[in-house]
């Protein structure tokens, strides 16, 4: 078998590491880099350090952002009677395209998954009871957007057992998402139907 040089094997192994490439998709990956022209692969080094060097969380949501304050989170317009809870920067940005929902977010990070060893304390729970527990806030609904599976109910669950005593309204999104469905690849109009038809939690 070939061997093939050192630089080209260590981009196959870096592009190895992204979800849903395998060895030999790294590969092909790493090549057609290689065959770039040279001033084409310094633009790609140099968006891979951006996103390194530029990019840190919301510290109202956690949502990844060039700024402390997201651009979300920085809209006078947005409503901030209603927090919608997701898990995902991505699920964020599905609900956000739908164009259903006009108030915050708050990203927790994941969803509770025990044998993936994803429990509530490293997710961010803890900041979301603190956010809508804060006295001068204006929340009046927490919408839970989370996957329609065991994951996500489990993580509706715990997180509406720590809010019970709060006076605030949590519904979660009606079952137009199809169980064991993602948000991250629902289409806009199943995410906007599901965000009409909510239910209480």
């Amino acid at each position: 078998m070939s061997r093939i040089p050192e630089v080209i094997g260590n981009a196959a192994s870096e592009f190895d590491g992204i979800p849903g490439v395998g060895p030999r998709a790294a590969l092909r990956y790493a090549f057609w880099l290689v065959s770039l022209p040279k001033e084409r692969i310094r633009r790609f080094a140099q968006a891979m350090l951006a996103v390194s060097e530029g990019v840190t969380h919301c510290r109202m949501c956690g949502a990844w952002s060039t700024s402390e304050i997201c651009i979300v989170c920085a809209d006078p317009g947005r409503d901030v009677t209603q927090l919608c809870v997701v898990a995902t920067d991505q699920d964020m940005r599905v609900v956000e395209n739908s164009g259903a929902f006009r108030g915050r977010y708050h990203i927790l990070g994941g969803l509770i998954d025990p044998i993936e060893g994803t429990t509530p304390d490293v997710l961010s729970i803890d900041a979301l009871i603190v956010r809508v527990s804060a006295t001068d806030n204006d929340i009046t609904e927490v919408v839970l957007a989370f996957d329609p599976d065991v994951r996500g109910d489990a993580t509706a669950l715990f997180i509406a057992k720590r809010m019970q005593d709060l006076s605030i309204g949590i519904s979660r999104l009606a079952r137009g998402l199809p169980t064991g469905a993602q948000i991250e690849y629902a289409d806009e109009t199943t995410v906007a139907d599901a965000f009409t038809n909510r239910r209480k939690q």
